[in-house]
C-alpha cells in the first residue's frame, strides 16, 4: 500500500520538512471540499440514472402501445 506524503507531515518535493500549519489546515480544508464534491458527484449520477431507468420505461411503454396500434390499424 502505497502512503501518502501529506498525510504523513511531508513536503511535496522531497524537500523531507514538515507542512507549516497553515498549510496542513488548507491540506485538510482541501480534502473536505474533495469529499464533499464527491458527495456531490454520487448524488447527482443516482439521480441521473434514476430518470434515465424512468425514460427507458416510458420508452417501452411507447414501443408498445405502437406495436398495438399498428396490429389494430392492420386490422389483426
Amino acid at each position: 500500500m502505497q502512503m501518502d506524503r501529506h498525510a504523513s507531515g511531508q513536503a511535496v518535493g522531497g524537500g523531507g520538512g514538515t507542512l507549516k500549519e497553515s498549510e496542513s489546515e488548507e491540506l485538510a480544508r482541501l480534502r473536505r471540499e474533495k469529499a464533499e464534491l464527491v458527495k456531490e458527484h454520487a448524488r447527482e449520477k443516482a439521480a441521473w440514472e434514476k430518470e434515465r431507468a424512468e425514460l427507458e420505461d416510458e420508452r417501452d411503454v411507447l414501443k408498445r402501445s405502437v406495436v398495438l396500434w399498428v396490429k389494430e390499424a392492420m386490422g389483426r
